[in-house]
């Protein structure tokens, strides 16, 4: 589109060959599209070189806030549009981006994002709607290394897309259970992180008001609907977290403690280690 400035856009990646072509597909517009492959053990990286030749490898790290922050030097264009390796923009997105940025109302652009959580997505769900920042000039974000907090905003010049608008991200998150708890706890692993933490109510009632607030959110009351699944996968995260910030202020030592037990077991078969 005649006067529409360059657009670069980037992509962190790793092992989700499944969903990458569909996501650099949807970024075929741009003027620049840098994908950053985080030591993928599938063929992401190959799939990649099929739409780029800007490819660049790096060391795995279990969240992308880090490598953000680099890819962003990288970007040679003012106007910037980021993706995750699971999230896909529809083939009217970029016509809808161009015509935006061709007369731009705001420095810093939400999207609305459609997840997808167990392989289905549902407006009844805790998690819609939602927008997330995927698009923004040069200097009005920067990245932090802070998980869930890591996009730092230093302008108020923001608008929020509609889908109307023509711009939706399709979220293909975990397809599974198994998937959803191995994120959490990957997530809830990382020392720098927004995390939340249990009241001085004990941590009974806060897993109990997370499980309220997350089904509060949803427009549907069948018990065993899928609805209700996805708010509590959502509360789930939430007492991962806190337990494991409870761990972490000493709470509880369990390797010291497993320890100590094997040792007590150990000296009660040998005499000589009493």
């Amino acid at each position: 589109m005649m006067g529409s400035p360059p657009l670069s856009a980037f992509v962190i990646c790793y092992n989700r060959a499944d969903t990458l072509a569909a996501c650099l597909r949807g970024l075929a517009f741009a003027d620049e599209l840098i994908v950053i492959d985080k030591s993928s053990t599938d063929d992401c990286a190959a799939i990649a070189r099929q739409f780029t030749d800007h490819v660049l490898i790096v060391d795995w790290t279990p969240t992308v806030e880090e490598t953000r922050a680099l890819v962003l030097d990288l970007c040679r264009h003012d106007w910037i549009l980021f993706l995750d390796d699971d999230e896909c923009l529809g083939p009217e997105a970029g016509a809808a981006i161009r015509a935006e940025l061709a007369a731009p109302r705001a420095r810093i652009y939400e999207f609305p994002l459609r997840h997808h959580i167990l392989g289905r997505h549902d407006e009844r769900a805790y998690y819609w709607p939602e927008h997330h920042v995927r698009l923004f000039r040069r200097g009005a974000v920067t990245f932090s290394n802070t998980v869930h907090a890591g996009l730092v905003r230093h302008t108020d010049n923001a608008v929020r897309l509609t889908i109307e608008e023509g711009v939706c991200i399709q979220h293909f998150s975990n397809a599974t259970v198994t998937g959803w708890i191995e994120k959490t706890n990957r997530y809830t692993g990382r020392a720098d992180r927004a995390g939340i933490a249990a009241g001085p109510e004990g941590l009974a009632a806060f897993a109990h008001a997370r499980i309220d607030h997350w089904l509060a959110r949803t427009r549907d009351d069948t018990p065993l609907g899928y609805p209700a699944a996805a708010a509590l996968l959502r509360a789930i995260y939430d007492m991962v977290d806190a337990l494991k910030m409870w761990e972490n202020q000493g709470a509880n030592n369990g390797a010291a403690l497993l320890s100590s037990a094997i040792d007590r077991l150990s000296a009660a078969y040998d005499p000589t280690r009493r």
